[in-house]
């Protein structure tokens, strides 16, 4: 068997038995609907059991505001407060500043006593965490407001939390130099501000890099006639025959989730390369599992050809990978966030505060769609073949 070479020493790493709360405003909650960034993270480690809760509340601030429901800022704060420890994180991934950037420079120092007071009421947890810079807005062009002078405060928001991250020995990820590797297909954003599932896609792809973690390259590369030693990367390679081709592959990590079909293409995905040496002159189709992916000539073969980022069972297992992870956060979503609240736990729970026994429910449905995940994030092996066409 091939094993694929070690990669890097990583900068950040999620360990087993980890549990991850993302927490922040907008860019945080919505990322539940897509679930890209945590599959990526998922994915990453695939033996190691993490749990990821989504804790984000869309127009919040350090400062807890919008979850001030109908009480007061110290409230928000002490819900949010409250959620969190209640998790037990070991993780905390926490985006703020996006909001809060609209006060100018001067809210500056507001902000940087309201983000070190929020880190120190949740240093109970004794969580590692992970500071992540504002998004810039992006240009969808006039009529739209140029966000050229916003950008500029945005960013003086993101120095200062790379300032706390220093001071804290916490990691500061920034996203937004990741955000311009090539030629956007679509938008990323709806209206500047709120990523679209192509805006998650992608970010996703940022948010790795900004953590420094390794791409997910995938090589192969065999020689049709056995004259040279298989060699693999990404990967683990058993089974090799040759005249005709044909090997096992069980990868080291499932690829990240295929781009959203809107014919967005943001970014180049995670290559695939096989590449297959020393085959005769003619065309020669790929099977994985005995469906065919794609055709292609002798020679480009020995070049190395690159799957479709829709092609391969790898990628359909990321993708059903990333839908159970959508439908849990749904689940837990409505678990800690039901949309009658009020009448359930708030002022009017004396109308149908009975009902609130139902909630506790969903917590095996919860569990039941972590199991999942947990099958789903380990990849399989998947026989490959390369068979000539017939003339």
């Amino acid at each position: 068997m091939l094993l694929a070479a070690p990669a890097a020493a990583e900068a950040f790493e999620l360990k087993d038995g980890d549990r991850v709360v993302f927490l922040g405003a907008t860019l945080i909650e919505r990322e539940q609907r897509y679930g890209y960034w945590e599959t990526a993270l998922t994915g990453r480690w695939p033996d190691r059991n993490v749990t990821f809760r989504n804790l984000g509340w869309s127009g919040d601030t350090v400062w807890g505001d919008a979850r001030a429901g109908f009480g007061t800022r110290a409230d928000g704060f002490k819900a949010l407060k409250e959620h969190v420890l209640a998790l037990k994180p070991t993780v905390l991934i926490i985006a703020y500043g996006g909001n809060e950037a609209f006060d100018g420079e001067a809210g500056l120092p507001k902000f940087v006593d309201g983000m070190n007071a929020l880190l120190d009421a949740l240093g109970p947890a004794q969580a590692r965490v992970v500071l992540l810079a504002p998004l810039q807005e992006e240009d969808l062009g006039r009529p739209l407001p140029d966000p050229g002078p916003h950008n500029k405060e945005l960013r003086r928001y993101a120095d200062a939390i790379q300032e706390i991250a220093r001071k804290r020995d916490c990691t500061f990820a920034d996203l937004n130099p990741h955000l311009d590797d090539g030629p956007k297909a679509a938008p990323l954003t709806d209206d500047g501000l709120h990523l679209t599932a192509a805006g998650y896609w992608r970010t996703a792809l940022a948010l790795e890099r900004a953590l420094g973690l390794p791409e997910r390259r995938w090589e192969v590369e065999v020689h049709a006639a056995g004259r040279k030693p298989p060699s693999a990367r990404g990967t683990r390679v058993d089974k090799v025959e040759t005249d005709p081709v044909r090997f096992q592959a069980e990868d080291v990590r499932l690829p990240g989730a295929p781009a959203p079909a809107d014919g967005a293409r943001p970014m180049p995905a995670a290559e695939r390369t096989l590449r297959v040496a020393g085959l005769r002159e003619g065309k020669y189709t790929l099977f994985i599992d005995g469906k065919p992916t794609l055709t292609d000539a002798a020679d480009r073969w020995a070049k190395g050809v690159i799957e479709p980022e829709a092609a391969g069972p790898e990628l359909d297992q990321a993708d059903k990978l990333r839908q159970a992870i959508v439908a849990k956060n749904r689940l837990y979503f409505y678990r800690w966030r039901p949309a009658n609240e009020t009448y359930l736990f708030g002022f009017r729970k004396g109308e149908q505060g009975q009902n609130a026994v139902e909630i506790p429910k969903f917590d095996p449905l919860v569990e039941e769609k972590e199991k999942e995940i947990a099958k789903l994030r380990m990849p399989a092996p998947h026989t490959y073949e390369l068979k000539p066409e017939a003339k």
